[in-house]
């Protein structure tokens, strides 16, 4: 496999209850495991459904003011709807393939050609909104 780089400094995967950031493992886990219908959450280890995921995620924000703070990395974003993106890039990664970047959605181990295309998919698919 190719290098693999984060979109964010720490990754979360629910698959391999790995929070960090050595992408190379979680890369690993979600080349190697079959999709959950539950998953645990690497944070809090809360056990939760794998199409409801990103939005356990919210609860490990802190709001402070207007910005709120990832508890998972300590980044600052400013207002609900950053903040819901900041936290789906802690659940993509990118894989250098054949010259070109190739994203993987970590809930489920889907492969996407564009980061975009990944993020809509944590979007639609892994959170109720």
């Amino acid at each position: 496999m190719s290098a693999a780089r984060a979109l964010t400094k720490v990754v979360v995967c629910p698959l391999c209850n790995y929070m960090g950031d050595d992408v190379n493992k979680v890369v690993e886990a979600i080349t190697k495991a079959t999709p959950q219908p539950r998953l645990k959450c690497p944070k809090c280890g809360a056990e939760v459904d794998a199409n409801t995921f990103v939005t356990h995620l919210r609860r490990h924000g802190r709001i402070g003011g207007k910005t709120i703070t990832c508890d998972i990395c300590g980044a600052k974003v400013n207002g609900e709807g950053a903040f819901l993106r900041h936290l789906k890039e802690h659940l993509v990664v990118a894989v250098r393939k054949g010259g070109m970047d190739v994203y993987y959605c970590l809930v489920c181990g889907a492969e996407f050609i564009t980061r975009n295309s990944a993020i809509t998919h944590l979007l639609k698919r892994h959170s109720l909104e």
